[in-house]
């Protein structure tokens, strides 16, 4: 269970330049940062290409070698990747089906409804891996 999950004004609005820079594809990236008891504390970002083998504008998947690399980089910062961010297109910032069925449990999935007014949530996969449940956002 967490207690939430902080990240900074700037790293948000670097996600949705990234967000417009990708559309109509669906962006991705990682959240690297640490977890303090029970709350995730988002230290940086990094943008990860979308290697999605069908049609990006209703899925995505992380380049293994961004996730590496954002794993690399974390480690010698003394940090972890917490979670992953990703777009959707015309569609609410609530997880999918094909999200559900791709996520790991505890980390927590930052994801931005591309619509007429831009708009985020935050979730974690419940240890059971049968349901999300929404994250209370700080941006700080």
């Amino acid at each position: 269970m967490s207690d939430g999950m902080k990240i900074r004004r700037k790293d948000l609005e670097e996600i949705i330049h990234y967000c417009l820079d990708t559309f109509p594809e669906e962006c991705c990236g990682l959240l690297i940062g640490k977890k303090v008891k029970e709350e995730i504390i988002v230290e940086k970002i990094k943008n990860a290409k979308n290697i999605y083998p069908y049609d990006r504008r209703v899925g995505y998947v992380v380049d293994p070698l961004d996730y590496l690399e954002a794993e690399k980089e974390a480690e010698k910062e003394g940090l972890e990747v917490v979670g992953a961010y990703h777009s959707h297109i015309g569609l609410e910032a609530s997880p999918s089906l094909r999200d559900l069925e791709q996520a790991i449990p505890g980390y927590v999935y930052l994801i931005i409804s591309m619509t007429r007014e831009t708009s985020f949530r935050a979730w974690i996969l419940e240890e059971d891996k049968k349901m999300f449940r929404e994250e209370e956002i700080e941006v700080i």
